[in-house]
């Protein structure tokens, strides 16, 4: 953009990940003469998968054919043998996947948004770190959960030891390479996928997890009975069904398992079950440093999954850690002295050549302001506290009957460190998790925020969210009333966080939950959710993207229909 200062676009989209890609595409799918452009701060395609962010033996949880959009199928290559697909073919999927949709020549990269500011006739600013401006009428905030690192500092004294953050270590493989010890800060995936990648390598690593907070994420087991993948299991109706989702409260299993005893003891020996496997392929008793890797409650860390939820993705993971030279220290860093000495709080010391903090990330909101964030739902308002104070206890008394296990034997929730990042803490008030409602109140359709519900089947609910956003900013669906906008946030985010804790106090967490979630979409769209054949495939055959294949074509022939109707 030489000899400019600024622009003007009919449609912006931040983030070139999974859900910016789609985003655009469907608007121009539904819209094709849009002047669209794409910004994203990277220098490739792929978002939290571009090729700076890349390390060997990165792989994404979910298996082959799970994790692509419905219509654009991903190759057989970098695939290990469980299932599990490379970063390196997730990018390159994506980059075709770009270039494929002649979406690659929309795409302005290194541009990170500093501000973004709102006019007084509604068009959106955006100012890039370089100063150059654009302007446009409606905007798609797709920048993702794992675009903002969360960068901790500690007190220093002498101390001259690399520290790095988990999301740049494909770009310091090669310091990496030099370390003999390392220090990994944090009980995320992030720490568990880099603690493989350095015991691996060789490494002598010293992994670093504070006592209290949710603890270490909950790994599910490899596989159910040795049979099926365990992410795999996610995607089938059976398995979703013995999760109390406020989005799945209706229908005769509904019934069978979550308002009845017989059901709901059904439905604990499952979790049970599930829990016990991942212990077991865990093997947290071996030492007492896995010990302290397991995910508390003890004996339920799988159901509530209050940190968090991951699977192994690669096939040798517990072996390779168990393995490696691998310290597990409870306990938080008071400070780094000595040139390479990491000091905690527990008077442990351990020298180390290179600190990786696996620390995630906070919500991309810093580029709006205190004021805005709050216009548009991502920052509690103060002033409105009574009201939603109001709204939550309603919903919280919702859920606790239509959803008894959520009721009863609820863990405590630790909230000690939640002044940390505060202002961008809790889940969006937004409907759907897409729109906010003071959006909705003055019906002004011009910004929306998809990517940020928490989910393992990413490409599949970018897919529906995107169709859904572009369908509303485009007036071609209607939200409910006003009140029942209120009560369906106020529902939702009480029941994320009573289903998952810590995790559902930060964000909109439904890891067990997609497959509710999308179908609520789907029914607003005038979409089939339920595409198997029979009922037998509904319940036990995993769902796939490709069943999803010609939604727009299907929402497309719903809107004509109602055309025709109406006129």
């Amino acid at each position: 953009m030489p000899g400019r200062t600024s622009s003007r676009r009919d449609v912006v989209v931040v983030g070139a990940g999974w859900s910016g890609l789609i985003a655009a595409k469907t608007y121009l799918d539904l819209a094709p003469e849009t002047d669209l452009q794409i910004v994203d701060s990277e220098r490739s395609i792929g978002g939290v998968w571009c090729t700076d962010r890349l390390y060997p033996d990165l792989y994404a949880q979910v298996s082959h054919p799970l994790f692509e959009y419905s219509f654009y199928d991903m190759p057989k290559e970098g695939i290990t043998e469980d299932g599990f697909i490379s970063g390196y073919t997730i990018n390159k999927y994506l980059t075709s996947f770009a270039r494929d949709f002649k979406l690659e020549e929309l795409v302005t990269f290194e541009s990170t948004v500093t501000e973004v500011d709102q006019t007084l006739s509604g068009a959106w600013i955006l100012t890039l770190a370089t100063g150059y401006q654009i302007e446009c009428t409606k905007l798609i905030w797709a920048v993702g959960p794992g675009s903002s690192p969360v960068q901790p500092t500690w007190p220093k004294d002498n101390f001259s030891s690399p520290v790095i953050h988990s999301s740049d270590t494909g770009k310091n493989l090669g310091l990496i390479s030099q370390a003999k010890r390392v220090t990994v800060v944090g009980a995320a995936k992030s720490a568990f996928d880099t603690a493989y990648f350095l015991t691996k390598a060789g490494k002598e690593v010293d992994w670093i997890i504070r006592e209290d907070g949710g603890g270490p994420i909950a790994m599910g087991p490899p596989t159910l009975l040795g049979i099926w993948n365990t992410v795999d299991g996610l995607s089938t109706r059976s398995m979703a069904m013995f999760s109390p989702s406020i989005m799945n409260t209706s229908g005769f299993w509904y019934k069978a398992i979550h308002r009845t005893p017989i059901g709901r003891m059904v439905a604990g020996a499952y979790w049970r079950t599930a829990n016990f496997l991942a212990d077991c392929a865990a093997g947290y008793d071996a030492n007492d440093d896995f010990k302290a890797l397991q995910p508390t409650p003890r004996g339920s860390g799988m159901f509530w999954a209050r940190a968090g939820l991951g699977a192994p993705s690669a096939p040798d993971f517990w072996k390779t850690l168990h393995s490696g030279k691998l310290h597990v220290h409870r306990s938080e860093i008071e400070c780094l002295s000595h040139i390479n000495v990491v000091n905690l709080k527990n008077d442990t010391a351990v020298q180390t050549d290179l600190i990786i903090a696996c620390t995630g990330f906070e919500k991309p909101y810093r580029p709006f302001s205190l004021e805005l964030r709050k216009e548009l739902g991502l920052t509690y308002d103060e002033t409105e506290a009574i009201k939603w104070d109001k709204l939550h206890i309603k919903a919280e008394a919702k859920i606790d009957e239509l959803l008894p296990m959520l009721r009863s034997n609820t863990p405590k929730v630790d909230t000690a460190n939640n002044s940390i990042h505060q202002v961008l803490r809790g889940p969006n008030r937004h409907y759907r998790r897409l729109i906010p409602l003071k959006q909705i109140a003055k019906d002004e359709r011009s910004i929306c925020f998809p990517g940020l519900v928490h989910v393992i089947f990413t490409p599949t609910v970018s897919e529906f969210q995107a169709l859904w956003n572009a369908a509303y900013l485009l007036g071609m669906i209607d939200p409910p009333d006003l009140g029942t906008v209120e009560d369906e946030i106020a529902t939702f985010n009480a029941w994320t966080k009573k289903r998952h804790l810590e995790m559902g106090q930060k964000h909109a967490y439904c890891i067990f939950d997609y497959l509710s979630y999308i179908d609520t979409l789907a029914k607003d769209l005038g979409i089939e959710p339920r595409r198997k054949s029979n009922g037998f495939a509904e319940m036990f055959v995993r769902y796939k993207p490709r069943d999803y294949r010609g939604m727009l074509n299907e929402f497309q022939a719903a809107q004509r229909a109602k055309t025709t109707k109406t006129g």
